[in-house]
């Protein structure tokens, strides 16, 4: 099997490593370690702020995780020319 090897965010759960690298693939190097840095902000920050003990890992991975699906759908769709609506007033 094919070991993709780059660097991974600082904070993140281990279980999620395949995944978050599959999906920085889908970046460029430069976007990729923007990705990498909000990513780790991101599981941090929602880590700190989750109340109960046991459930501190899934809610800092499902934000994460998210965000970064969310950033990747809106690079891919930009670098394929895509642009948003204006928003109206």
């Amino acid at each position: 099997m094919h070991q993709i090897n780059m660097p991974m965010p600082e904070y993140y759960f281990h279980d999620d490593a395949k995944w978050i690298q599959e999906q920085l693939t889908k970046l460029s190097p430069s976007m990729r370690q923007k990705a990498l840095v909000k990513y780790s902000e991101v599981y941090q920050t929602e880590w700190e702020r989750e109340q109960v003990p046991y459930r501190k890992d899934n809610k800092a991975r499902h934000e994460a995780n998210v965000r970064l699906r969310e950033f990747i759908k809106r690079y891919q769709r930009a670098m394929q020319g895509y642009t948003a609506k204006p928003l109206s007033i």
